[in-house]
């Protein structure tokens, strides 16, 4: 696989917990927002871009956290195909 496909499954968690901290920081900013009645059209329309940050945040936190599980088990499947191959070949 070349270098720049590699997936690093530790960077990846990284990622992922970091998209996480992200959303979970704005969540607390909204919930600590006036209500949507006390606001302007200008504060409802940050609220709205704002949650929307909040759920793709959540959901990028979520893939890179999936795909840090998949990079993981496909280096573990490499790495017993690989010891597989060197026990046949010291056989």
């Amino acid at each position: 696989m070349p270098s720049e496909l590699h997936l690093d499954p530790d960077r990846l968690h990284a990622h992922a917990s970091a998209a996480a901290g992200m959303s979970e920081e704005l969540r607390g900013a909204l919930h600590g927002a006036p209500d949507a009645a006390d606001t302007d059209t200008e504060q409802e329309r940050l609220r709205a871009v704002v949650g929307a940050a909040v759920r793709e945040l959540a959901g990028l936190s979520a893939a890179l956290a999936g795909a840090a599980s998949a990079a993981s088990s496909t280096d573990a499947e490499v790495g017993r195909s690989l010891r597989e191959i060197l026990g046949r070949e010291r056989a």
